[in-house]
């Protein structure tokens, strides 16, 4: 008895000293640009770098430069447009055509979810081509259009939504056309209701997606006025910007504040809806 005590204490300290391990690698750059912020300038590059913040004052003041000498906050505001738009898209499209695949039989059903979920094998540098030169006939270049309506349609979300719907009980769907429910209520007041955890994961998943993008908007977006957070930084952190090494972690972790809150306040419902779309159907 003692002994398989004594195995177990010394596994659980194992494991909690490898999540310890993990956990301060994966914080440890964010802490490094939280002290490069917030510090004197000079500070960061001396030959002697301090591994704690030294001047709380001083990072407050480099946010105010980033905010007021630059477009940054434009960029802010195209970003949160960019991703509050994709997640409506994404949102809207992907549920109606999984409430359809998931709920309904019709001719070619299986092939093309088939073809759907064979586009998430493809490689997204594949189709940016032919992606821009369509945008770029329809005149959608440096719009808000050309950088959202490219992105509405997932594959992955849909594949997550039709998980959740397949689980919808066929009574209930029988149950709501004999009280004269129309098939757009069944979707309403049905099905959407009952997939509330995958719409809420689903979006989430997006805006970090979208928030972090920086290759689609580099190509449609040519002109300041529409460009995103991530070109921004990307200004910042190019050679020839003549920006000091805290003002660059100063936009970069001005960036990275967003999809960090995301993260940490919905990591639960992200990991349970990604789960849950993998036990059901």
């Amino acid at each position: 008895m003692t002994a398989q005590f004594s195995r177990i204490s010394v596994w659980t300290v194992l494991k909690w000293a490898l999540a310890l391990v993990v956990t301060a690698i994966a914080l440890f750059p964010i802490w490094w640009m939280i002290n490069v912020v917030f510090s004197l300038p000079g500070e960061p590059v001396s030959i002697n770098p301090r591994l704690w913040p030294t001047s709380i004052p001083a990072g407050v003041e480099k946010i105010r430069l980033i905010f007021t000498e630059t477009d940054y906050l434009h960029a802010y505001c195209i970003s949160l447009l960019y991703a509050l738009l994709t997640i409506a898209g994404v949102l809207l499209i992907g549920s109606l055509a999984a409430f359809e695949f998931a709920l309904f039989e019709f001719p070619g059903r299986g092939l093309l979810f088939g073809v759907v979920m064979l586009s998430l094998m493809v490689p997204t540098a594949v189709t940016i081509i032919p992606t821009y030169l369509l945008t770029s006939q329809l005149g959608w270049l440096n719009t808000m259009r050309g950088l959202v309506v490219p992105g509405l349609a997932s594959a992955f979300g849909l594949f997550m939504l039709v998980q959740f719907m397949r689980a919808v009980p066929k009574d209930m769907i029988e149950a709501a056309r004999l009280d004269g429910a129309s098939h757009v209520q069944i979707y309403w007041h049905v099905a959407l209701p009952l997939c509330r955890n995958a719409l809420v994961t689903l979006a989430i998943l997006t805006f970090m997606q979208t928030w972090g993008n920086y290759m689609w908007p580099l190509i449609v977006g040519t002109k300041p006025a529409i460009y995103t957070v991530g070109q921004v930084v990307g200004l910042f952190n190019s050679p020839l910007s003549h920006q000091t090494v805290d003002m660059v972690m100063t936009a970069n972790l001005l960036a990275a504040i967003p999809p960090l809150l995301f993260f940490l306040i919905f990591q639960r419902k992200i990991v349970e809806g990604i789960a849950m779309s993998g036990t059901k159907g």
